[in-house]
């Protein structure tokens, strides 16, 4: 052949190349523009009659099936075509327009996408359609609906996801590009002339085969193939991406594999014409993806079987301890390949389940999912559109973690899966209802704001806890809003969902579907997932850090139990330890205490500069203090958090803390005001005493922002407590406050290290195989033995030194301590743990005040209220009202008729003087003939003599118009009752608490003797002798009452004859010589001033030779169980003062016969500094008292005396102590916790000045009346009466004037004696007991 011959040869060929493809194009492009002319023509019966557009076509009138199946398959047909030739067109263009100038084709393309855009919206609106059709006849479809508005709200973003699947092939792109390189070098070397004449040839005879060829279907074929092997790779089908290689090149270009007897000519056909559509695309110019973004199963066994290098956060790191052994420090240790095989099964089967959650998912899939038996024949179904393949691709290809998650759960749910329900703790549900009534009557905590702040604080993260929870029970929440029609036959349902109803309602929510072969839950499990699915969930999402797992643990303890496995690097993975941070913070998650936002820098921040007097300038100073703060969270409702919280309320001298409860938004715990701040300074001229601080930064609700914004994790729960907690004092080193909130920090994680080991050859942290005999990982630390490593790489093994102070291990005294603070700890019944923040009634009410309702409704402490708000009374108040107006004679008529019988039975049926006290004042104040008839027709003679002092009796003013008098009275009577309940709960004296209660019981069942005797109302003497009238506020009847039966007690009377007094005719309290001769324990009572000087010789001595914390453990067992009981019951409480400015100490000193070592205060530091104005009253010496007894006795030969003491506790007296003043009663214990007495301790320098002075001011009210009838020393009263008679008058109104108003006092009646002689007074002195000392 010649030269011309030739070159001739080969531009035929070459221009065969370029018209054999562009003539296949056109005449595909011919047909299937045909047949879109025909489907146009051919309509539908109901498009062909409808006048609505097809763009705004909803089909809300078609209700055949028949019908909705014709036109879907109309318009899927018409679809069908559209895409079809647009995608010719695109690709024609491509080929042989590439400058895209052809301005007419580029508009009729744009029709044709706009007529596709339509087609797609009219094919959901139909399906809309039918789905809402099956709804009505088949009532489970409900959540597909679901599905389908999901799908409708990513349309608008159908642009972005192609952008993503380009991203996700565009890494395949190169290699495409090079095998396209390599083949086109192949074909060069084989275009000899003698093998083009031979193609040359093949071609004419095969011309008009050729010609038939359209190359769209091969596209559009090879496409689909790309997304199925991309799926199959990552549901772990496929082994390689080498083995995979040939397969995807060939299908990536549209080549088929070359056939060994094909002839050259017939190959060169082939790839002359698919060669001109080498470059990958779906229609779209959209590049595949490569395989090697996920790992095969080889890859995952090397992963595991060599280790995995591992990250750390910065700071200091220790190697070589239980948690981090050296062995595992750089890398992961290696796992057995026994496990790792069961690990890659498990792996697989979860991608089969994330693959089948995708599913159901996806509706338009769906039916072909259930239908299949396998993925694979689910992904051979033509009914499966390349589209759906696309997104099912992108969706496998980059799961969410939450997908993931739900995956790893479904490995382990079985058929029968039992609901998780949550019982909310019965003491919360009661805490729960309290609330709810507060807020229903507009009280609560909010009229007392804690320290300054609100009563709840909520980020809007944890509002939406609650919302997120219920969203991802949405599928099966909207089953059980059923349409409410009869239910057809479950046989015309596609899918069985379960049973329902009669009410329309599904039976149970747990629904297992059949897809592709597998059993799953149409819902995600919402039960903790376990170890080995959160070990798949790090495998799976190898790129995830521990923080991303958090947020999607359901509850605190399958936080923990990941926090606790992850420090201990039982997952082998390389980002999880990033979350342990360094050696201080892993300690701390380790302890449950989990950080997420601190400042470290308060040593450095805090300066002091101040310029003396002497110098040339004016004074000057510029402070700045700062305090060190960590921002924790801790588990709620446990008893672990409960006791921690505790301990660190009660250390204020030391740290300031603030609770708030996550899932009520409540704040717990808040200290006060003037400790909220966090960064304050001052500076100017002057003394810098004189100058104000200013503060910069605090704890308020800006703060809570500001530490939500640095979060870098937030939980998926609310169960837990959010904790702040800063230094005390400003300047710290970092390590005091970390010293502080450190404890014990294995005990937390026992039962979960109790199920570890460390496997001996690698120490890689395992799980203990059942009967295995391992040492376990909580075995090996209770070894108490700590490996350190030097740095020559040698190892050592210490024991704990023996010498460390008693403070550093749990003793004794602690367990004194814990069972008087946590006794519920110590019982075998179970107990909720919610840490309330308040640990006594008397706090309670600092912090919340009175109730307000019973102010409104004019209650007193005993009444009870009703459910709807009102009071419970046993007559109305209109009836008693009425009956208190004036007898003037205007209301006669009144009184006629049946009332006067209303009178008298109203008051023959209440007997007791407590509830008809207003009646009488009513019936005295009536005329006179009407007011002798009731009183003669009801009560005796002398008890008409009794009432008669009640006539013409008028309160001096009207109390009840003066609201701020009433509001005090009011306000005192509710303090009365935490008080006392303080007082009492604080009473340490052996059997003091069943004394009280006896002699409680004695004056009730008195009270009751007397009502039905003639002395039902002599108490009304009282109040005349006295001048206070029973109207003056409601609890005067009542005090008087009590008063006169605690006098009646000692003396004669036939009280012990009767029912109510015979079971206590026994009774020691009443048998007054023989109680003198066995008195009560006590303690002594002389304050520090009083005390011998010799008291304290034996502390000197010891802090003499010993540090100041440096305490006895036989003090220390004496000392702290007795500091609990008082400041559990509220008689202390923690105090905000730094421990070198705390003036006083406790100490245990031995007392009584025993020698049993009892609290004692040391306040002689400001014994000095302690001084009294002069109008205070200082108590007089006993001689004074003994002499003035005498006097009177010598006046009267047949005196009778009285001696009344007033109650008080063992080591403090009834009297408050004002909140400024407390710090002069502060102290510290043996571990340097600060303290502050409620009250007024004993051991005060001069505290029975206090005592004397309080009590005179009472007696002082009633000093007119009493006159020189009562004594008074310190806490005692004597009462002198010239006979038995004038004495239980004078007796009765000296417990009247103790025991009334402010209601804080009361007679301490087992160290007391009435009705006595002046014999039996010198008698008791002499027996050293101390009676009237």
């Amino acid at each position: 052949m010649s030269r011309c011959d030739t070159m001739h040869s080969r531009t035929f060929t070459a221009a065969t190349d370029r018209i054999l493809p562009a003539l296949g194009l056109y005449r595909g492009y011919k047909n299937r523009n045909a047949q879109l002319d025909a489907l146009d023509a051919n309509l539908p019966a109901y498009l062909a009659t409808t006048a609505t557009p097809l763009a705004n076509e909803t089909f809300a009138n078609v209700e055949s099936e028949d019908t909705l199946r014709e036109l879907h398959d109309y318009l899927a047909s018409k679809y069908a075509l559209l895409d079809r030739v647009i995608r010719a067109r695109r690709l024609h263009h491509s080929r042989f327009f590439s400058l895209n100038l052809d301005y007419g084709h580029e508009q009729y393309l744009s029709t044709l996408s706009s007529r596709r855009f339509i087609v797609v919206r009219a094919l959901e609106s139909l399906e809309r359609r039918v789905s809402e059709v099956l709804y009505k006849k088949q009532k489970w479809f409900k959540w597909v609906r679901q599905c389908q508005e999901e799908e409708e709200t990513a349309r608008e973003t159908e642009k972005k996801k192609i952008k993503k699947e380009a991203a996700l092939f565009r890494r395949h792109v190169k290699d495409v590009q090079a095998r396209m390189k390599e083949l086109r070098a192949k074909e060069d070397l084989k275009r000899q002339e003698a093998y083009l004449d031979e193609a040359y040839n093949a071609r004419l005879s095969e011309e008009e085969q050729e010609a038939q060829w359209d190359p769209i279907e091969d596209v559009i074929e090879d496409e689909r193939g790309n997304y199925i092997d991309l799926i199959k790779h990552i549901l772990l089908l496929t082994e390689s991406v080498e083995d995979d290689a040939p397969k995807t090149k060939s299908s990536n270009n549209g080549i088929q594999a070359e056939e060994t007897d094909a002839s050259p000519s017939t190959i060169a056909a082939k790839k002359s014409k698919k060669s001109k559509l080498k470059t990958p695309t779906n229609g779209d110019s959209i590049p595949l993806s490569a395989k090697s973004t996920h790992d095969t199963r080889s890859q995952v066994r090397e992963r595991l079987r060599s280790g995995i290098k591992l990250s750390y956060a910065t700071g200091f790191h220790v190697a070589g301890t239980i948690d981090s052994p050296v062995e595992t420090h750089d890398k992961t240790a290696p796992v057995p390949e026994d496990e790792i095989d069961q690990l890659l099964t498990d792996m697989a089967e979860i991608k089969h389940l994330l693959f089948c959650r995708l599913l159901l998912s996806h509706a338009a899939v769906l039916p072909a999912a259930i239908r299949a038996s396998s993925v694979d024949e689910f992904l051979n179904d033509k009914e499966v559109t390349d589209t759906d393949l696309r997104d099912l691709a992108l969706k496998l290809d980059n799961p969410g973690l939450q997908e993931i998650r739900d995956a790893c759960a479904d490995l382990g749910r079985g058929e029968e899966e039992e609901d998780d329900v949550y019982e909310e703790p019965e003491e919360e549900t009661e805490v729960r209802k309290v609330d709810e009534k507060l807020k229903k009557l507009g009280l609560g905590n909010n009229l007392y704001k804690r320290g300054g702040l609100s009563e709840k604080w909520a980020p809007e993260r944890e509002k939406q806890v609650t919302k997120n929870k219920q969203s991802r029970q949405g599928i099966v929440n909207a089953l059980s809003d059923m349409w409410k029609e009869k239910e057809e036959p479950r046989s015309q349902t596609l899918i069985d969902f379960g049973e329902i109803d009669d009410e329309n309602k599904f039976k149970s929510k747990k629904i297992r579907v059949r897809v592709c072969g597998k059993y799953i839950y149409n819902y995600p499990s919402e039960k903790a997932v376990n170890r080995g699915g959160w070990l798949q969930f790090c495998l799976i999402a190898k790129d995830s850090d521990l923080r991303d797992a958090i947020k999607l643990c359901r509850h605190w303890d399958e936080f923990f139990d990941l926090n606790i496995l992850a420090t201990f690097q039982y997952f082998p993975a390389a980002k999880w330890l990033v979350w342990k941070g360094d050696h201080r913070r892993k300690q701390l998650l380790q302890l449950g205490v989990i950080p997420y936002h601190h400042f470290d820098a308060g040593e450095e921040h805090s300066k002091k500069f101040v310029t003396g007097s002497r110098g040339q300038g004016r004074r000057a100073h510029a402070i700045t203090e700062s305090r060190n703060f960590m921002c924790l969270n801790i588990r709620r409702n446990d008893p672990v958090t409960r006791r921690y919280l505790q301990y660190l309320t009660m250390l204020a001298s030391k740290v300031v803390l603030l609770v708030r409860d996550a899932k009520t938004s409540k704040i717990l715990r808040s200290p006060p005001k003037e400790q909220l701040w966090l960064y304050r300074e001052k500076a100017g001229l002057g003394r810098a005493s004189k100058n104000d601080w200013i503060v910069r930064s605090e704890v308020g609700e800006e703060f809570f922002e500001k530490a939500e914004k640095n979060r870098e994790w937030h939980f998926g729960f609310n169960d837990y407590y959010d904790v702040y907690i800063w230094d005390f004092e400003p300047g710290q080193n970092n390590a005091c406050l970390y010293n502080i909130v450190f404890e014990d920090q294995y005990r937390p994680a026992e039962s979960i290290l109790k199920t570890l080991t460390h496997d001996p050859g690698t120490m890689r942290t395992r799980d203990l195989k059942p009967g295995e005999q391992a040492m376990s990982i909580w075995e090996e630390i209770q070894k108490g033995r700590n490996h350190m490593l030097n740095t020559k790489g040698k190892t050592r093994e210490e024991q704990l030194a023996p010498d460390l102070p008693p403070s550093y291990f749990y003793g004794e005294a602690d367990v004194l301590e814990d069972e008087v603070l946590f006794p519920e700890e110590f019982s075998t019944e179970s107990s909720n743990a919610l840490y309330s923040g308040w640990v006594n009634a008397l706090e309670n009410f600092g912090n919340e005040g009175p109730n307000w309702e019973r102010f409104v409704h004019d209650l007193d402490t005993d009444d009870e209220l009703s459910s709807d708000g009102s009071h419970e009374s046993d007559a109305s108040d209109e009836s008693d009202h009425h009956l208190l107006e004036d007898g003037d004679g205007s209301d006669e008529e009144e009184w006629e008729d049946d009332s006067e019988n209303e009178a008298y039975e109203h008051i023959r049926e209440k007997k007791d003087p407590l509830e008809n006290g207003d009646d009488l004042l009513g019936i005295t104040k009536s005329p006179k003939s009407e007011r002798e008839d009731i009183l003669s027709s009801v009560f005796s003679k002398e008890q008409q003599k009794d009432l008669a002092v009640l006539e013409q009796w008028k309160p001096p003013r009207d109390f009840r118009a003066d609201v701020r008098a009433d509001f005090n009275t009011f306000y005192d009577r509710e303090k009365s009752r935490p008080f006392k309940a303080a007082f009492h709960a604080a009473d340490l004296s052996p059997g003091g608490s069943e004394r009280w209660q006896e002699a409680q019981t004695l004056i009730k069942q008195m009270m009751q003797f007397n009502t039905m005797s003639d002395d039902t109302f002599k108490h009304y003497h009282t109040l005349r002798f006295l001048d206070v009238h029973p109207d003056k506020h409601r609890r005067v009847t009542r005090d008087a009452l009590e008063a006169r039966a605690t006098a009646c007690l000692f003396f004669p009377s036939s009280f012990l004859s009767s029912q109510f007094g015979t079971p206590h005719k026994d009774s020691l309290l009443l048998n007054q010589p023989e109680r003198a001769l066995n008195p009560p324990p006590k303690r002594p009572h002389a304050s520090d001033a009083k005390k011998p000087k010799n008291f304290w010789d034996e502390f000197d001595t010891h802090f003499k030779t010993h540090a100041i914390d440096d305490y006895p453990a036989e003090w220390d067992i004496a000392v702290r169980p007795i500091i609990a009981r008082l400041y559990k019951a509220g008689v202390i409480g923690p105090t905000f003062l730094p421990e070198r400015e705390t003036p006083g100490r406790a100490m245990a000193v031995p007392t009584g016969p025993s020698g049993q070592r009892d609290l004692y205060i040391d306040f002689r530091l400001i014994q000095p500094d302690i001084t009294f104005p002069k109008h205070v009253n200082h108590p007089p010496p006993k001689t004074w008292l003994m002499d003035e007894i005498h006097t009177f006795a010598k006046k009267h030969p047949g005196a009778r005396f009285s001696t009344l003491r007033l109650w008080s506790a063992p080591h403090f007296y009834p009297l408050m102590i004002a909140y400024n003043r407390r710090y002069f009663t502060s102290f510290t214990d043996s571990l340097g916790r600060g303290w502050e007495w409620v009250f007024v301790p004993k051991d005060m320098p001069f505290s029975e000045t206090s005592i004397h002075h309080t009590a005179s001011q009472r007696f002082a009210v009633f000093k007119k009346q009493l006159g020189d009838r009562v004594l008074h020393m310190r806490d005692l009263f004597i009462v002198m009466g010239e006979d038995e008679a004038d004495l239980l008058k004078y007796t009765t109104a000296a417990i009247f004037m103790i025991q009334t108003e402010p209601w804080r006092f009361e007679v301490d009646l087992w160290r007391s004696f009435m009705n006595v002689d002046l014999e039996f007074l010198e008698w008791a002195d002499t027996l050293g007991s101390g009676w009237l000392d």
